[in-house]
């Protein structure tokens, strides 16, 4: 067993599995949707790509506005710590709760119009990542990993489009972005 402890208190077996399966999600699930999500995006704006194959500084907040408007990551679980009152509601300690990312990330009270592409307006509201003491120790790797491949994608590809008559298949909750995906691609 790991002698991990939070707040002086051993962590039990059931909380570093829940730990480990959150790394591994979000590695390996939701980089994948991650990709399938920009590709669609992208291939729906060609003028949005072009620009961003033109500037590539731009693409870190792009990809995030993209994230931020089709979610990689539906939602997650959380147990309340402390009672806590959101929205008029009272919520007791050691309640089960989800949180929907792809909701909050979509709320018109923040964003406006949550369809709207404003990385730069939205920035500092985007909870892709999370927030506070829940942000995903992940982030950083995440963003690399999906600059990189834009990056080496843009460059490389001259046409990104659907291919007619085979329509995406969308994930299922709580998975985002796509199963099946199929495009045309011709190199640049």
């Amino acid at each position: 067993m790991m002698e991990e402890t939070v707040n002086g208190q051993p962590m039990t077996d059931r909380e570093l599995t829940s730990l480990l399966r959150n790394w591994t999600v979000g590695e390996l699930g939701t980089i994948s949707s991650s990709v399938s999500i920009l590709m669609s995006y992208l291939s729906g704006h060609p003028d949005l790509r072009q620009s961003l194959t033109n500037d590539t500084d731009a693409l870190p907040d792009a990809i995030d506005e993209i994230l931020r408007m089709d979610a990689p990551l539906m939602s997650n679980r959380r147990i309340t710590t402390r009672e806590v009152e959101i929205g008029g509601r009272t919520i007791p300690a050691g309640e089960k709760i989800t949180i929907l990312w792809a909701s909050a990330n979509r709320d018109e009270s923040v964003f406006g119009d949550p369809d709207a592409f404003c990385p730069g307006k939205n920035r500092d509201q985007n909870l892709l990542y999370g927030a506070g003491i829940h942000v995903c120790p992940g982030a950083p790797l995440a963003r690399m990993e999906l600059r990189v491949l834009m990056e080496e994608f843009l460059s490389a590809v001259a046409t990104l489009k659907p291919a007619p008559d085979e329509p995406p298949e969308r994930a299922v909750f709580p998975t985002g972005g796509f199963n099946y995906l199929p495009m045309i691609l011709t190199k640049g």
